[in-house]
């Protein structure tokens, strides 16, 4: 069997490797437009931060563990220029390419205004992390437009070396969190304009930046404002949506012998059952894992994803799961929520507050969690990923067995007290 793989990222070396321990004896060949395979995207900011200087670092494994030892045909440098889905071709370089089986992990690139591409950077692949990277060592006022999750975690991890700007479009920082807590986010930050674009870019000696707030003058100034997926080569065969992202069905399959996954495909939010994208590391391992196994003719679907997303935002540990008020609101779900702040130990070791939101539906089910705790957030909030994922009602988590040791949490768990006041609220003694 010919396997084709376009990208050689977190979903596309993921499906090449599942798929050669599949079978020892097939021909797979992953095309890659960058020097680089199966590399840390997530680990970007802190090499950019200074947490370690190599980004060989960055390098799940060196290319030679795919070529020599799992026998992957690797070509990096390389674009693909087209598919033909009628014929099983790729065309990639000067050579066109047969398949028995193709899959698509083209990733996305970074989606910079026209009007400002000759005036800042964006990181999305090795080649920008390393080149940011030595800009960075060469300036101190940095300007990061765009607050989403990359955007903020630059802000946040760079600003232990350099004084750093961030320009947010929206009245807060992490755009997906509801109101409520949106208003803890911006009491830990400063340094951020809000309700704020970039009109006019200009550069002499340094950047001077024109927002619809104001002026600033800066040394660089980095670029987070969303990607876009790299789709473009494909012109027939294969559905996309209005993003261009390609659809897939339950199997990830995008057509006759073509599948598609990461940052390239939509996928199915597991609590709306709707496409939707979540460009995200673990959805993309999956996603190839699961393609690898589903090549050789097996129905293993793919379920959805939560977006399950947690940052270091200045100290604290922030992060959401499932879906917010503002979708539950679009696609006229019924819900309600739990909103507390709690401890994040027991009193007598003085922990820091927790606050904690669960939304849910008007069955109880829980579809949507929010968390911002400077200790023992992440692993708050990776369980109420996990309750959303299992389908457990609101009440689930007021019995739910939750390990107690006071350096950790409280007796009284600010889950459990969520799960609680739930109780009294479905029950009607909410007192």
């Amino acid at each position: 069997m010919k396997i084709l793989v376009i990208g050689g990222g977190a979903a596309g070396m993921s499906a090449a490797s599942k798929a050669r321990r599949m079978d020892n004896n097939a021909e797979i060949t992953v095309f890659e437009k960058g020097s680089f395979v199966s590399y840390a995207q997530c680990g970007m900011p802190y090499y950019l931060a200074g947490y370690f200087n190599d980004y060989n670092d960055l390098l799940h494994y060196k290319i030679t563990e795919f070529t020599e030892k799992r026998k992957i045909n690797v070509i990096t440098n390389i674009n693909v220029k087209n598919v033909d889905t009628d014929n099983n071709l790729v065309f990639a370089g000067d050579e066109a390419y047969k398949y028995d089986k193709l899959v698509i992990a083209s990733g996305a690139s970074p989606r910079i205004p026209e009007e400002f591409k000759n005036y800042g950077i964006a990181l999305r692949s090795m080649e920008d992390a390393i080149k940011l990277n030595n800009l960075l060592q060469k300036s101190y006022n940095i300007t990061i437009i765009g607050a989403g999750v990359l955007g903020t975690e630059l802000y946040s991890l760079l600003r232990g070396k350099h004084n750093v700007k961030l320009i947010s479009k929206h009245e807060h920082v992490l755009p997906y969190f509801d109101d409520d807590m949106a208003y803890i986010l911006n009491s830990i930050c400063d340094n951020v304009e809000y309700n704020s674009v970039p009109v006019d870019i200009t550069y002499n000696n340094k950047y001077k930046i024109k927002t619809t707030v104001g002026s600033h003058e800066s040394d660089l100034v980095i670029f987070a404002t969303g990607i876009e997926p790299n789709t473009s080569f494909i012109n027939q065969g294969i559905t996309k949506d209005d993003h261009g992202r390609i659809i897939v069905d339950d199997y990830l399959m995008a057509g006759n012998d073509v599948y598609a996954a990461g940052d390239a495909a939509s996928t199915k939010n597991f609590v709306t059952g709707l496409y939707d994208y979540f460009p995200l590391a673990q959805v993309a391992n999956k996603m190839g894992r699961i393609i690898g196994i589903n090549i050789f003719g097996n129905k293993i679907k793919f379920p959805g994803a939560l977006g399950t997303t947690i940052i270091n935002l200045n100290g604290y540990q922030v992060g959401y799961t499932g879906i917010n008020e503002r979708t539950a609101r679009k696609l006229n779900i019924k819900y309600d929520k739990i909103f507390i702040k709690g401890e994040s130990r027991s009193k007598y070791l003085h922990g820091s507050d927790v606050y904690t939101k669960i939304i849910y539906n008007d069955d109880g089910i829980i579809i949507g969690a929010q968390v911002i705790a400077r200790e023992n957030g992440a692993w708050r909030l990776n369980t109420l990923a996990t309750a959303i994922y299992s389908r457990m009602h609101i009440e689930d988590l007021f019995f739910d067995d939750l390990g107690y040791e006071p350096e950790y949490g409280p007796v009284w768990d600010p889950i459990i007290v969520s799960g609680s006041l739930a109780l009294d609220k479905l029950q009607g003694h909410n007192k």
